[in-house]
């Protein structure tokens, strides 16, 4: 089961996920980048999508209206977004070189195509010491989207996020819910290692990430630290049988949610 996808930059679709490459039930995902000038016309089909500006100026054109957007960087915090139901038409335009996010799955079409406002977007840090991050919350509830639930968050040098490891795969009574990370890197030459594990079958694995990487999380646990220097940005799209999302943190770190310092030795130590 692969889960590990590296961009293909010679392409306008630098990565792009079906359920059936996946391996998995629900979840696409695909990032698009176009040249200034140029436009992409495409339809949701069966699926609900939510678009992401990553970068860069222009027009997303959908239910007879022209919606502009821009984004000088993922880091530069929230942008507008967009929500499309199904067999929605929609056109692409780049003002400036643009990349976006577009991630979906099926629907039954009960909501309408919207723009997701930045100022709607809840910002809120979770943690603390080096588990400390920034999440936005782009989509979590029924009146926004079906099935979808995409989150930003922003981590700084050398912190772990996604922590303590949780995991909603159906084992101990978790949700189903299948889970994407792309992520982004300030610098671009940094890095993160992002662990997939469980403790109730072999499944145990670290995944060295790069700028612009793809990580697929199919079940197990999946926190991840990124190197000192390093401040990150990834893209979290989930969707599963049910919206709402039931995790369960690892029993073995559970305790750290109420004491973020960890307990850490002095630096340096001395004997006496």
């Amino acid at each position: 089961m692969k889960r590990h996808y590296r961009p293909d930059i010679t392409n306008p679709n630098r990565i792009e996920i079906t359920p059936e490459i996946a391996g998995w039930k629900y979840l696409s995902f695909r990032v698009v980048a176009l040249a200034g000038g140029n436009s992409l016309d495409l339809n949701t089909n069966g699926n609900e999508v939510i678009l992401v500006p990553l970068s860069g100026l222009g027009v997303c054109s959908f239910a007879k209206g022209n919606h502009p957007f821009e984004r000088s960087s993922v880091f530069a915090g929230p942008t507008d977004i967009f929500y499309l139901p199904p067999r929605t038409q929609f056109t692409i335009k780049a003002t400036e070189p643009v990349e976006l996010a577009i991630g979906g799955a099926p629907a039954e079409g009960r909501l309408p195509a919207r723009v997701i406002q930045c100022s709607e977007i809840p910002v809120a840090v979770r943690g603390e010491a080096n588990a400390k991050r920034s999440v936005s919350t782009l989509a979590d509830s029924d009146q926004l989207t079906e099935r979808l639930t995409v989150f930003e968050i922003h981590t700084p040098s050398g912190n772990w996020s996604s922590f303590p490891p949780h995991r909603h795969d159906t084992r101990d009574r978790s949700s189903y819910h299948e889970e994407t990370y792309y992520y982004r890197f300030q610098p671009k030459n940094g890095f993160a290692i992002q662990r997939i594990y469980t403790r109730d079958t072999e499944l145990d694995i670290a995944i060295p990430v790069q700028d612009g990487d793809l990580v697929l999380v199919h079940g197990g646990y999946h926190p991840v630290v990124k190197a000192p220097g390093t401040n990150a940005y990834y893209l979290n799209f989930l969707a599963g049988d049910v919206r709402r999302i039931s995790a369960v943190n690892d029993p073995e770190y559970d305790w750290v949610s109420s004491n973020w310092a960890g307990n850490p030795i002095p630096v340096p130590i001395v004997t006496g």
